[in-house]
């Protein structure tokens, strides 16, 4: 997990006791492309001791996610956390607008504040004019398990030491309504 992430998650009150592990929870479109954007960030996390939960909008061949350390799980169109809210959530852009659940639970991190949101995208970090990035530097462990999980999942295994996240998220207004069900 980077140091900046830890670092701040750390220092904000917690809803549950000091044993229960920090919670990080990986929403995106299939695998492949949590693999490429956050598989790094998935290791280091389960290596630090994380709980790491890994939601698809689309089932596929989970093989590149258990290189990483986690089984895929399919989207609920619900997300109900109650007392184990997630410390951080990462998701990929578009995301919140294409399905209701996953607006919701980043309308309601945003009002609750102590969960820390960051999202992926495809375009370069100098593209984004507001917000914060964040960058994971991958651990050499962490470089060579996404390598393998992209192998798995069909890409090249060229992984970049870093990832970029994009936290820009300040109040729920931030978040386009999502989509209404057809």
């Amino acid at each position: 997990m980077s140091e900046h992430l830890s670092r701040q998650v750390r220092s904000r009150p917690s809803d549950r006791g000091r044993a229960t592990p920090y919670k990080l929870v990986v929403l995106g479109s299939d695998t492949g492309e949590i693999v490429r954007a956050a598989g790094g960030l998935v290791v280091d996390s389960i290596r630090a001791g994380w709980h790491v939960e890994v939601y698809l909008e689309s089932a596929g061949d989970d093989r590149a996610l258990h290189v990483l350390g986690v089984s895929g799980r399919a989207m609920p169109t619900t997300f109900d956390y109650d007392v184990a809210w997630p410390d951080a959530v990462f998701f990929a852009a578009g995301l919140p607008e294409r399905n209701v659940g996953v607006g919701k639970l980043i309308t309601d991190a945003i009002r609750r504040r102590r969960t820390d949101l960051a999202k992926w995208d495809d375009k370069p970090v100098s593209d984004h004019r507001s917000g914060t990035v964040i960058e994971h530097r991958l651990s050499s462990a962490a470089l060579a398990f996404k390598q393998h999980a992209m192998t798995a999942s069909g890409m090249p295994a060229h992984a970049a030491p870093v990832e970029a996240f994009h936290s820009a998220l300040r109040r729920p207004g931030d978040i386009p309504p999502p989509l209404p069900r057809a």
